[in-house]
């Protein structure tokens, strides 16, 4: 994007003198790879962000600048932190000098979207892993920011216990959420629960959302929403971690008075058939969800 007109009167004063600005960067992650990119004007690969315009709220300036540089829609999942200092002291080809203070967010994309440089200043970009990111010609502020992100989502190495990739639907009509209680299993063993199971090898968590829904209610449904991913650790239960990709969706034809029953007669996981009844509840008694599948209903967006 041009030099804003803020920046541009400024610099009218002070020429080229060292100038300190607000910014916003946006670590966005999928799985355990962080999207970078390159810009045309350089050969290292940094994180997408920018500067933060007056009167403006640094999370509306982070979802800003990856609608524009990426052309898709970015949900944050949690503020990473504060960085400045030398490593984000920057001096152009015009030799203005400023010196940023950018706010990181840890964001997630739609699965599905395609990335589109849509103002032109990004010549590509990947998904990388840590151990790939630490091979790439980067900008100096990345590895601060990446470790503390990774801080946030990093299972101890001491640990052997697998992640496992999930989907969890919340499926919404006329302010009511779609859930399910078992049949066959007493409520306080499995609570009420969403949609929701496990993303198969090279599926898009997106796609997987759809699917589950359609196998657990035998309703159609399309994502509207990323809401961001939770890991929620199922010991003593389970030796495993769930990494769950939250998606908030819509039905087609749903009917918020209907009460259904849906199940499995081979469950993948083994065992014997099952059953449950499927309803609608207002979103406002949700918080009974169990096992932690309630973490993102505070970013549904009605």
């Amino acid at each position: 994007m041009p030099t804003s007109p803020y920046i541009s009167g400024i610099r009218e004063r002070i020429g080229h003198d060292l100038l300190l600005l607000p910014a916003v960067t946006a670590v966005i992650r999928r799985g355990d790879r962080f999207l970078m990119c390159r810009r045309v004007d350089s050969s290292e690969w940094g994180l997408v962000g920018g500067g933060v315009e007056p009167g403006e709220d640094p999370k509306d300036a982070v979802r800003r600048e990856v609608r524009e540089e990426l052309g898709v829609r970015a949900d944050i999942d949690r503020l990473v932190g504060a960085y400045g200092g030398e490593d984000l002291l920057v001096r152009y080809a015009n030799d203005d000098v400023v010196s940023y203070v950018t706010t990181a967010f840890l964001c997630t994309i739609p699965d599905d979207s395609p990335l589109i440089f849509a103002d032109g200043e990004l010549a590509e970009t990947g998904w990388f892993a840590i151990d790939e990111i630490a091979g790439l010609r980067r900008d100096r502020g990345v590895d601060r920011i990446l470790a503390d992100a990774t801080d946030f989502i990093r299972t101890p190495a001491a640990t052997s216990t697998p992640i496992v990739e999930k989907a969890v639907c919340y499926v919404i009509a006329e302010g009511h959420l779609l859930v399910f209680t078992h049949d066959d299993v007493d409520i306080l063993v499995t609570g009420v629960q969403v949609p929701a199971g496990t993303v198969q090898e090279h599926e898009a968590t997106a796609h997987a959302a759809a699917r589950e829904l359609f196998e657990e209610t035998g309703l159609r449904g399309s994502v509207t929403r990323s809401l961001g991913t939770e890991l929620y650790d199922l010991a003593p239960a389970r030796n495993e971690i769930a990494r769950r990709h939250f998606f908030q969706m819509e039905a087609s034809d749903a009917e918020v008075t209907a009460v259904w029953r849906a199940g499995e007669a081979d469950p993948a996981t083994g065992g014997s058939p099952a059953s449950w009844t499927c309803r609608w509840i207002p979103l406002a008694q949700a918080h009974v969800l169990a096992g932690g599948l309630g973490a993102r209903l505070g970013a549904v967006s009605l």
